[in-house]
């Protein structure tokens, strides 16, 4: 994957841990044009933890984790202050994209069995039993909770161009690396009822949090025609009235999520000519482009959270790959 630099960074990395009373380590870890307010890191294992969602007021954070045998699953930490974290879960299936609904307590994800990625939720406090929701032989990636936790929202088709990409070499084992996608789905699904709708083309929906808009990704070349490239759209929740937030020309947008009050947009983007990711806030207007982290690590997935962190993976700090999900706290 690519990424987003403003500048060429003169990587002067200056470090100082403090250990609190609870588990979570408090860094102050700056490059050059990175500063926050606070910025610690949550999880901390010798192997990925990614996509973190939620961690709302300290409270019920989701990732995926990978495990010793190659395959990745769901884990829940009800403090993000504490070590534990609780096992969602479990078996020789790749279970990535979590996403959590605070309205019914239950957790969405993706999930791959033998031969292609369906989408699943799981009870977020009351043990391990999965329900299907989509049952078709294509793939279905990245789904979304509204708000109230009567819709999901996800894509359909080809893999997503992100750092994961699931190749079953083995029965045990997963390879990752970018990949190129062409125009997938976005469906809308009520849990209710049943109802299947098809909103338009598009990656990584997520619905706002007044559930009226949507935001996602749309892929297109870049204007040499030489490589893929991905920019931010909103559209309402019937999937009319698209608008374009971010322009190709600044690099690779991707993974978008709401602010709490639905006025910005939190994403990753890879620079064009640069290969790591940093993560990025716009206004739904398309105005007031910020880039929060440059640091020459991969900073991606982010998610906003109701007291203003932002959550993301990264290995920044360790081993090229090593993600771990760190937050920030915006000023």
């Amino acid at each position: 994957m690519r990424n987003q630099i403003i500048t060429k960074l003169s990587f002067a990395v200056f470090f100082s841990l403090i250990m609190s009373s609870c588990a979570t380590s408090t860094y102050l870890m700056t490059s050059e044009g990175e500063s926050f307010d606070a910025l610690s890191k949550i999880t901390d294992s010798d192997k990925p933890s990614i996509n973190p969602h939620g961690g709302d007021e300290n409270g019920n954070l989701v990732f995926a984790a990978l495990e010793n045998d190659g395959v990745y699953n769901i884990y829940l930490k009800d403090n993000v202050l504490s070590k534990a974290i609780i096992q969602k879960t479990s078996g020789d299936n790749f279970n990535l994209a979590p996403n959590f609904c605070s309205s019914n307590n239950k957790i969405v994800f993706q999930y791959f069995d033998k031969t292609n990625f369906d989408i699943y939720y799981v009870d977020a406090f009351e043990g391990k039993a999965i329900t299907q929701i989509t049952y078709t032989d294509e793939n279905e990636y990245n789904p979304s909770w509204s708000k109230d936790g009567k819709l999901v929202i996800f894509e359909k088709g080809a893999p997503p161009k992100v750092y994961i990409k699931v190749t079953k070499n083995t029965a045990r084992a997963a390879q990752y690396s970018g990949l190129s996608v062409t125009k997938n789905q976005i469906w809308l699904k009520n849990i209710e009822t049943g109802e299947l709708k098809m909103l338009g083309e598009g990656s990584f929906p997520v619905i706002s949090p007044d559930g009226k808009e949507i935001v996602f990704v749309k892929y297109d070349l870049n204007k040499r025609k030489t490589e893929e490239t991905g920019t931010i759209w909103t559209m309402s929740i019937d999937g009319d009235s698209p608008k374009q937030l971010t322009d190709n020309q600044i690099g690779y947008a991707t993974h978008p999520n709401w602010s709490p009050n639905g006025d910005k947009i939190v994403f990753h983007l890879t620079k064009n000519n640069k290969t790591d990711s940093n993560i990025y806030t716009i206004n739904t207007n398309g105005e007031n482009l910020k880039q929060h982290t440059t640091n020459e690590s991969n900073d991606f997935s982010p998610y906003w959270s109701t007291d203003n962190y932002i959550y993301f993976s990264s290995d920044r700090g360790s081993k090229k790959g090593n993600y771990q999900i760190w937050r920030f706290k915006l000023r």
